[in-house]
């Protein structure tokens, strides 16, 4: 990989405050999982409702009722089927396609520590127009979304190696000016 360039063209980044889910209907709201609702917030709000490549990526995705699963199995013997169709790792992703009535591909990518850059590059190497979710569910709830193309207006981006093995600098430093550097790729802003 040389480099990569691409375009973002809306972004949405939250810690769990102000969620709208108004755009999903209650008993689907219901069902939703705490990094599920933080993570369709922030889908939504990049969302422009043409038919686009999805990715989403977390770490541990849906661990909080896998858990509760494991526990009911041990407990009682028995799943709740219900309980099970929520806790795949792709649910949330599935559940907004399904939403929006949207027959595209979708991947769903978990690379422990490295979700995001990993995710990221997925859904930059798609090279068109692809809509970008990660979600933490561990230690604090928090999602970024990006709507993504390899053209047109927004903010223009460009990956390249991080072929001098620089210490990592989170996505916060690049939403306030900064770089996005991991152990792969650094991140950063093309001035036009």
């Amino acid at each position: 990989m040389n480099s990569l360039e691409f375009y973002i063209k809306k972004i949405s980044c939250s810690t769990g405050e102000n969620i709208d889910l108004s755009q999903i209907p209650m008993m689907m709201r219901r069902k939703l999982s705490p990094v599920g609702k933080i993570a369709l917030s922030t889908i939504l709000q990049c969302y422009d409702g043409e038919d686009v490549k999805l990715v989403y990526a977390s770490r541990y995705g849906e661990l909080e009722r896998v858990v509760k699963l494991i526990k009911q199995e041990h407990e009682e013997n028995e799943i709740s089927p219900a309980g099970f169709s929520f806790s795949v790792h792709n649910s949330t992703i599935g559940l907004f396609s399904l939403l929006n009535n949207l027959h595209c591909s979708y991947n769903s990518v978990a690379a422990g520590e490295e979700s995001f850059s990993a995710g990221l590059l997925d859904a930059v190497m798609n090279r068109e127009k692809t809509l970008f979710c990660y979600a933490e569910s561990v230690d604090r709830f928090e999602s970024i979304s990006m709507l993504i193309d390899t053209q047109g207006d927004g903010e223009h981006v460009r990956i390249v190696p991080n072929s001098d093995n620089l210490p990592p600098a989170g996505f916060s430093e690049f939403v306030k000016g900064g770089r996005y550097i991991c152990p792969l790729y650094i991140m950063e802003r093309v001035n036009d």
